[in-house]
């Protein structure tokens, strides 16, 4: 792996003395205040269209009608962008100012061989995951935890049932469009970025922002898969230097989920170990393997197009003129 990358900071955050971990805190405070801005929307439109949120959400599942979808979407959409979307810009705006793009490395792309083999990379990681996703299954769930799973199941069953081609066009913009921008921000943007300035390791960074990033779905039988993903995300990030590159794989992993759904309608099958083809497992492997191994020699090298202080120093002085 490359070198660790060295630390950087904008001119606010230079100036009142705030650590990383100082900033991670910033953008906890700020995804609680968001949530419940968002969550407030979301009931305020249910309310207009004289329907009780809290009732379609403990009926909400596959049988809705394409009202209560759309009203679903529309709600979650929302609950995201202030959630997950909003919450790092305004922390990345007030500790780098006009700098913000350069902290999240968004003010340049990877070329599209990279950006290619990144979305195969992660589609290889989503195909070799099956075996993870059979062991998760045979892990016990306490109580509190099937709960949360059978009520997160029942909602993305319900998300994802599409009967025409403008239900498929909003279930992108909800499940992979909003998804991938702001998760991205928060959980390889931010988060990933911060423990690495505080710990001084990159790949512990990636598998813990991978960890946290698959626990805050509240989907416990999907985690281990999911922490795969992450971590897949994650080094797609580091290797980059360009959060463009794990925000497109996200986008790509998601979209053709709800593509294939669509057209397909089909219920997934009870994970077993005898339904995985370990003969796609083994070329999942391979390719991730040969994936990783190309990424990695076109890798942007630490340091390079990286936000400094001075860059923030100066995003601060061009505001001020």
């Amino acid at each position: 792996m490359p070198g660790d990358m060295p630390p950087h900071k904008g001119d606010f955050e230079q100036r009142i003395g705030l650590p990383p971990l100082g900033a991670l805190l910033l953008l906890v405070v700020s995804m609680l205040l968001g949530s419940g801005i968002g969550n407030g929307l979301g009931f305020l439109i249910a309310h207009l269209q004289g329907v009780s949120l809290t009732e379609l959400l403990s009926t909400f599942g596959e049988h809705s009608s394409m009202g209560e979808r759309n009203l679903m979407r529309a709600v979650n959409l929302i609950a995201h962008l202030f959630t997950f979307a909003l919450p790092p810009l305004f922390v990345a705006a007030l500790l780098y100012r006009s700098g913000w793009k350069r902290y999240f490395m968004l003010h340049r792309a990877p070329s599209f061989g990279f950006l290619a083999a990144g979305v195969l990379f992660l589609l290889a990681i989503f195909a070799l995951s099956q075996v993870a996703y059979w062991l998760n299954q045979q892990l016990p769930l306490p109580d509190w935890a099937s709960g949360l799973e059978s009520k997160a199941g029942r909602l993305v069953k319900g998300l994802l049932v599409m009967k025409s081609p403008l239900e498929l066009g909003f279930t992108l913009l909800v499940v992979a469009v909003m998804p991938a921008i702001g998760e991205e921000l928060v959980f390889r943007g931010v988060l990933q970025q911060k423990l690495e300035q505080a710990s001084g390791r990159p790949v512990a960074a990636i598998w813990a922002a991978a960890l946290i990033f698959s626990a805050f779905h509240l989907q416990f039988a999907g985690l281990l898969p999911r922490l795969l993903l992450g971590a897949g995300l994650g080094y797609l990030y580091y290797w980059s230097r360009s959060l463009w590159a794990p925000i497109t794989a996200h986008f790509f992993v998601n979209g053709l989920q709800a593509v294939a759904l669509y057209f397909r309608a089909e219920e997934l099958p009870e994970a077993s170990l005898q339904d995985v083809n370990w003969t796609g497992i083994l070329v999942a492997a391979l390719l991730v393997a040969g994936l990783s191994y190309y990424l990695y020699q076109h890798r942007t090298e630490p340091g390079a197009e990286r936000p400094t202080e001075e860059a923030g120093q100066e995003g601060a002085k061009t505001d001020e003129t």
